[in-house]
């Protein structure tokens, strides 16, 4: 049945003041046009104009024959126990109205969010078959730097990829950045890391994603300055991180790499109404265990419960997060009491991305570091005077000195 037909027993009064106070008090038929209830309410169908008019009208004599009939049952003896009566079912009734609104809100909200999935479903499947003309194939040769291995070395690599934001344009005093550029800084970071990788004769690899690899679209800046649709990016840039996981595995034996997300990526653009873990970038994980998936050396380690990333380098414990939410200055003593309670991990070293500059702090014998950004500085950097060299962060780490070098890997400043 719907909500503007005459429920079974209700008089011709009661019909046309549900009606009129559905459109204009409790708003349960907001959604009616007034063209359509006129007909229902007076009979004949008016224009929305005059029928709206009307039932203003309607409303006002339905209020003043309420009140009146109040005072006349107040005149009378027992009118004060009936007006209480009625009071406690006029209570009842809000109590009602207000959950019909609750639900009817939860309900659309559904909708809306099943909604966005399909519709991101079904982009990210179009990027993805697409990704053969947007980005093909990244490296010319993927193999002129295998090597023998390196069994009886006790050196690991950590190489920590952040903040690429592909997808973003700029081109400022500082800087200038597209996808193309982008893809070429990639390209040279990836040779310099092979080159350091090789050189300390390092036997397995980690490779940490700190999130914010796409620009996203949460800021009207961030759609303005976007050279791809959102969708559009998170493949491609998965893809190219797929292909660049594939060259540098080249140059160890054991390859594992560590996931987690940044807020670029976030469903919802008001920070205050999202969910910290409702992120696109959880989709490169999953794309990256698809690619991988026969591969001997090439581990995608699964993802944690949280945005922390664990990684044991020569018997040494590495934390990373995006960074969003944690301080340099503030993460070796809190982040490290944290997690030796909980998880029994012995932290010394903390690797964080977000803030697009390079910076270090020590405290209590934990070193907390902020990688460099890859896109360097954006429109919002340069309105500010802010710059810092696109680059990223590669360790070597060995059993008896723990964090033995760290490698700030540059890229050209086009």
């Amino acid at each position: 049945m719907s909500i503007i037909e005459r429920i079974p027993g209700e008089t011709d009064f009661d019909y046309h003041k549900r009606l009129v106070y559905g459109k204009l008090v409790d708003k349960t038929l907001a959604d009616v046009d007034y063209t359509e209830l006129s007909e229902l309410v007076y009979g004949q169908p008016y224009s929305s104009d005059v029928a709206r008019r009307m039932m203003y009208g309607s409303r006002r004599t339905l209020d003043l024959i309420g009140s009146e009939a109040v005072k006349v049952i107040s005149n009378n003896d027992g009118g004060s126990s009936l007006i209480d009566n009625i009071n406690e079912k006029l209570d009842e009734y809000k109590r009602e109205r207000q959950k019909f609104f609750d639900q009817r809100r939860e309900y659309n909200k559904l909708v809306s969010s099943d909604g966005r999935k399909e519709h991101l479903y079904d982009k990210l499947i179009e990027a993805a078959r697409n990704l053969n003309n947007t980005i093909g194939l990244v490296y010319d040769d993927y193999n002129t730097h295998r090597k023998e291995s390196n069994t009886d070395q006790d050196n690991e690599a950590v190489l920590v990829l952040s903040d690429w934001h592909y997808g973003m344009t700029t081109n400022n005093v500082f800087n200038k950045y597209n996808t193309k550029i982008c893809q070429e800084r990639v390209k040279e970071i990836t040779d310099s890391a092979v080159d350091r990788i090789v050189r300390n004769k390092c036997r397995k690899l980690h490779i940490v994603v700190l999130g914010d690899l796409i620009h996203g679209a949460i800021h009207v800046s961030a759609r303005v300055a976007s050279e791809e649709l959102v969708c559009d990016q998170l493949m491609q840039v998965s893809e190219i991180l797929a292909q660049t996981i594939q060259y540098i595995s080249a140059a160890v034996d054991e390859t594992y790499v560590y996931v987690t997300y940044g807020n670029h990526a976030r469903t919802i653009a008001n920070k205050q109404d999202s969910i910290h873990r409702d992120n696109m970038e959880r989709i490169i994980p999953w794309w990256l265990e698809q690619r991988f998936s026969g591969v001997n050396n090439i581990f995608i380690v699964p993802e944690s419960e949280s945005e922390f990333l664990f990684i044991n380098a020569s018997g040494h414990d590495i934390l990373a997060a995006h960074g969003d939410l944690d301080g340099i200055k503030t993460s070796p003593r809190l982040l490290s009491t944290l997690f030796q309670k909980k998880y029994n991990k012995n932290v010394e070293y903390i690797v964080l991305g977000d803030k697009h500059h390079r910076e270090s702090f020590e405290e209590l014998g934990v070193t907390s570091t902020i990688c460099g950004s890859l896109c360097g500085t954006d429109d919002y950097a340069n309105g500010k005077r802010l710059f810092s060299a696109p680059s990223q962060l590669l360790l070597i780490v060995n059993q008896e000195a723990g964090v033995d070098a760290e490698y700030h890997l540059k890229c050209k400043n086009t």
